[in-house]
């Protein structure tokens, strides 16, 4: 067992705006959202040499993980004991021994992070957020009532860790926007028969469901009668859980490779709201040798046009592509990426997010998009060069992407060449989810006929076979109310008499909701 590099029993979390005071680890996690609107981070990130790095290159993945979540989390849990139990079960249904295998594909490396229990990498985040948001609701004897947004990957992954948990004190409300999901996802959520879960679509873009959640959790009164909490990458829970992968993708990487700790690997990230990327910028400033972060987007391109042209604009409008999970207009972990570029400058971090917020506008400074242009690259992939890294991969490499996972690939290819650079710095793509979940997508890359040559395969998981042959429950649906704007009020609205209606009672006991 590894012991910690520091002294962790007083971590204390801040507001990236600098307005909210400091908080525990419990509170951080509890609350998503800061009092001041902004993000939590770490008040102090910890600093890792190459020797403790050295160290670690030898754990599992679960212990890497316990490692890691130890000096975030000190003795919060009640002792090392207890986080060490709480993090081994989360790795408990993965099929990969590894966890997170890391394949070569030509001259790149591809992190699979999509062997859990809903084929993505959200399942890394969110066992161990609502497990220990779990630990904590049950300590205290309080009920939590989780809200989540998805694009398609996020519900899921968050309605399992809830059922994993077996916790009888929280509940869960997705909502996913209509006709912007994989059937394979919405089954996921709406196959699962539980009191303490309800699913609903809304019609409206993948974030437009955001400002609505963000304004219930800031409802101080309200949230704390209904036990509010986010499981969406704003929860700080979600991209401390997601550093663990690339610590783990590096050490592996460097052993395919034959070279030290120390060596740069750069990693290449398929970009939606920015949880993973600002996951790896958070273990890059934490010492790990990472080297150029590369961002890869789909047609909804504003973190692109952030990191190529300094232009942090909300779009006009959505466009609908065959990578779902990365339609989002303003990834809120971008706050975190500027947090950590201006050198942790609270008070510029707060003005930009409030021009952003004000306008739906905000220009870097020249100075800045050039410190952003030294640590970050960027690509845009439309829906056809996605369907032409899928083909590419198949028919050069053998290896079957999905569609998001294939928006990165594209981007490796123009940036390091389709072989990858192999004398040059090692470039690793994360590979965010399993192919099973984009019938869709990946016939309109390579045709019906290979799709269900995949699906009749023993290449297709039988637990993704099961779930689309299972009979589907309820489904809510928040309809459109003309503008943007009236719609979102619309929805806040029917949101809180939801939440009201479910409410047992309010005395805040740890009873079912139904």
């Amino acid at each position: 067992r590894v012991r910690p590099c520091q002294d962790t029993r007083r971590m204390r979390f801040v507001s990236t705006r600098g307005g909210a005071g400091t908080a525990s680890f419990e509170e951080v996690i509890s609350r998503g959202y800061a009092p001041d609107g902004g993000l939590y981070v770490p008040e102090a990130l910890p600093r890792l040499t190459l020797d403790e790095l050295q160290r670690w290159r030898g754990l599992n993945f679960a212990d890497l993980a316990e490692t890691l979540f130890l000096l975030f989390v000190g003795s919060e849990l009640g002792g090392h004991d207890e986080l060490r139990r709480l993090v081994h079960c989360c790795y408990e249904g993965f099929s990969c021994k590894e966890i997170v295998p890391v394949r070569r594909v030509g001259g790149l490396h591809v992190a699979e992070l999509f062997h859990g229990p809903t084929f993505c990498f959200k399942d890394l985040g969110q066992q161990p957020l609502v497990r220990m948001l779990a630990h904590f609701a049950k300590q205290r004897g309080i009920r939590r009532t989780m809200l989540v947004n998805t694009t398609g990957d996020t519900g899921p992954a968050a309605m399992r860790a809830v059922t994993d948990s077996g916790s009888s004190n929280l509940d869960i409300l997705v909502f996913f926007p209509q006709g912007q999901i994989s059937d394979l996802q919405r089954r996921q959520m709406t196959t699962v028969a539980s009191d303490h879960a309800q699913v609903s679509a809304f019609e409206g873009g993948g974030d437009d469901m955001d400002l609505p959640l963000k304004r219930l959790a800031a409802d101080r009164q309200f949230a704390a009668k209904h036990g509010l909490c986010g499981l969406n990458s704003y929860n700080l829970g979600r991209p401390l859980a997601q550093t663990v992968h690339f610590f783990w993708t590096y050490f592996r990487t460097l052993e395919q490779r034959g070279l030290n700790v120390g060596a740069q690997v750069d990693v290449v990230v398929p970009s939606g709201a920015l949880g993973n990327l600002s996951a790896a910028y958070m273990a890059k400033k934490m010492g790990l040798p990472l080297g150029r972060l590369v961002a890869a987007t789909n047609s909804n391109d504003i973190t692109h046009r952030t990191i190529s042209a300094g232009e942090f604009h909300r779009s006009q409008r959505m466009e609908k592509t065959l990578s779902d999970a990365l339609n989002i207009q303003v990834p809120y972990n971008m706050e975190r990426i500027f947090y950590y570029l201006t050198g942790e400058d609270h008070s510029l971090v707060s003005t930009w997010m409030q021009e952003m917020e004000h306008s739906g506008q905000l220009n870097l400074p020249a100075p800045w998009l050039t410190k952003m242009q030294e640590e970050f690259s960027s690509s845009r992939v439309d829906d056809q060069a996605m369907c032409a890294a899928v083909r590419t991969a198949v028919e050069q490499h053998g290896y079957l992407a999905d569609p998001h996972t294939a928006v990165a690939l594209a981007a490796a290819g123009r940036l390091y060449g389709e072989e990858g650079n192999i004398s040059k710095v090692p470039a690793v793509v994360m590979a965010t989810a399993s192919p099973c979940k984009f019938e869709v997508a990946l016939t309109e890359a390579l045709g019906a006929e290979r799709w269900s040559a995949y699906l009749a395969s023993t290449d297709f998981p039988k637990e993704a076979r099961a779930v689309l042959s299972a009979s589907e429950g309820p489904c809510g649906l928040l309809k459109s109310q003309g503008s943007l704007v009236d719609s979102q009020d619309a929805w806040e609205a029917e949101v809180r008499r939801l939440l009201t209606d479910r409410a047992p009672d309010s005395s805040g006991g740890g009873g079912k909701s139904h």
